[in-house]
């Protein structure tokens, strides 16, 4: 029983390896904090049971209710967008089963997760709870946010969303980042990180990135306050 658990284990080591040197750094991931997390995390415990065996390949995976556990490329793109640093505070929403959250928190951030459905959010927080992770869980609705752990020197959306919830603006870090996938009407998302301008008019400035083919998050299908 000890040799078959040690076996499993040098099977994902190897899988998490090959996921990073195959999809991550051939595709200008660079930063190496952020591949040396994807190498150590495991994504497997991230998925239904019935999906391990596909927990590192280059696709996103079904979970529950429309949702998906991202494809490692594209956490790995939001993450290096994101440019998060050691001691900021982090707002993950959308936090699933907590494979982005748990990434932030590896790499020394204090993390804050929101979750609108309890079922991800629980399995989520067991795999912190079980790796030791730095993440502090909330359920309900996407677009709330949650105000009381505010401000957030990084706003992470797991996910596609139509246009930014007020409360972003609001829980928002001065000279703080969002990063999500913004869904334009009759396009696939892309990829987005915006900025605070250094004015007075606490506006923000967007960089568009790479389209890429993911879910709109509950809650966050409607067109609000930004329109682009």
């Amino acid at each position: 029983m000890a040799e078959k658990k040690e076996t499993e284990a040098e099977m994902w080591v190897e899988a998490r390896s090959l996921m990073v040197d195959d999809q991550l750094r051939p595709t200008e991931i660079t930063n190496p904090l952020i591949l040396k997390a994807m190498r150590s995390l495991p994504r497997e415990l991230c998925v239904l049971p019935q999906q391990q065996a596909a927990a590192y390949a280059d696709t996103s995976l079904p979970l529950s209710a429309g949702r998906v556990l991202a494809q490692p490329l594209l956490t790995a793109r939001l993450l290096q967008a994101a440019d998060p640093q050691k001691g900021e505070r982090a707002l993950v929403v959308g936090a699933g089963t907590g494979y982005a959250a748990g990434l932030l928190a590896s790499l020394g951030l204090s993390v804050t997760a929101l979750e609108s459905d309890s079922a991800l959010a629980a399995q989520g927080q067991s795999f912190c709870q079980q790796l030791g992770l730095n993440v502090t869980w909330n359920i309900g609705p996407l677009d709330h946010g949650v105000p009381d752990n505010a401000p957030y020197d990084l706003i992470y959306f797991d996910g596609a969303l139509c246009a930014l919830p007020e409360f972003c603006t609001r829980d928002l870090a001065p000279k703080g980042r969002i990063v999500g996938l913004l869904q334009k009407a009759g396009k696939l998302p892309e990829i987005f990180r915006a900025r605070e301008v250094s004015d007075e008019t606490n506006s923000l400035m967007f960089t568009f990135l790479a389209e890429a083919r993911v879910p709109v998050l509950p809650g966050l299908e409607a067109e609000r306050q930004f329109t682009f």
